[in-house]
């Protein structure tokens, strides 16, 4: 009896380490399913630019075909992820959404200058990495928040032919350094402002830069609020606003490219 007993107990230990050795070779085990991707999700892309900074974003790529693409600036303290709404929603209509951090802040810390509180105002060299990695994807349009909302502007201004239209969210007269009402009196680029009546932050900053725009293709929104850059969306409907007014420049620009 207790012979058999010792059998039975042999007989069910080789079948355990059969059965291990198969799961671990894979014969008898399925690798866990992995879901797609959500449609919304941001792909996280690498760009460097010609002074040696290295920009970390997040792509948000429509299914098909773009009907143009955005590059998105964070204000001061922020971070890419701060127009995650306003992406998703570039991106359901159709077009690229580009928010990156800016050098010196986020993930984007790789670079020949300090890094956090201290970072560089002037992101220029990065908006100029976004539109080459952009390239053949559209028109091209810029948001900007606060300091964010000065190097869209500046940029736009000494760029013309890169820019289509741009989105200044408490854009200031001067942050730092990054003066906004000398580009602004030749900007010509189509331009949407949004700005909180209670911001002491840009203060009058907005009005004085709308004032200088030439020509008739900008808009001044004053909201009620006492908020700041980003914190903007999404109130009293700005991200339908500001998707509206993309809408009908970028196309336009597509509409001028087709013709020529």
């Amino acid at each position: 009896m207790r012979h058999s007993f010792q059998l039975l107990t042999l007989a069910l230990l080789m079948i355990a380490a059969t059965n291990g050795c198969a799961a671990h070779s894979g014969q008898t085990t399925k690798a866990p399913f992995a879901p797609p991707p959500a449609a919304d999700s941001a792909q996280t892309v690498t760009l460097h630019t010609t002074d040696g900074w290295t920009i970390v974003g997040d792509l948000y790529a429509p299914k098909g075909p773009s009907h143009g693409a955005v590059i998105l600036l964070h204000q001061r303290g922020g971070q890419a992820s701060d127009w995650d709404a306003l992406s998703k929603a570039l991106q359901k209509a159709g077009y690229v959404a580009l928010a990156i951090d800016q050098r010196g802040a986020g993930r984007s810390t790789q670079g020949p200058g300090p890094t956090g509180a201290d970072a560089p105002w002037d992101t220029s060299g990065d908006i100029a990495a976004a539109i080459a990695f952009l390239k053949g994807k559209g028109p091209i349009g810029l948001a900007g928040a606060s300091y964010g909302a000065n190097n869209a502007l500046i940029y736009a201004a000494a760029h013309p032919q890169q820019v289509k239209a741009l989105v200044l969210l408490s854009p200031g007269a001067n942050y730092h350094g990054l003066d906004a009402l000398t580009p602004a009196k030749r900007c010509l680029t189509p331009t949407l402002i949004l700005h909180d009546r209670g911001d002491s932050i840009a203060d009058d900053g907005p009005q004085q830069i709308n004032a200088l725009l030439p020509g008739t293709s900008h808009l001044l929104k004053v909201l009620p609020g006492s908020e700041h850059g980003t914190a903007l969306l999404d109130e009293d409907g700005t991200i339908g606003t500001i998707l509206a007014f993309y809408k009908e420049h970028l196309a336009s620009a597509n509409g001028a490219r087709g013709k020529r």
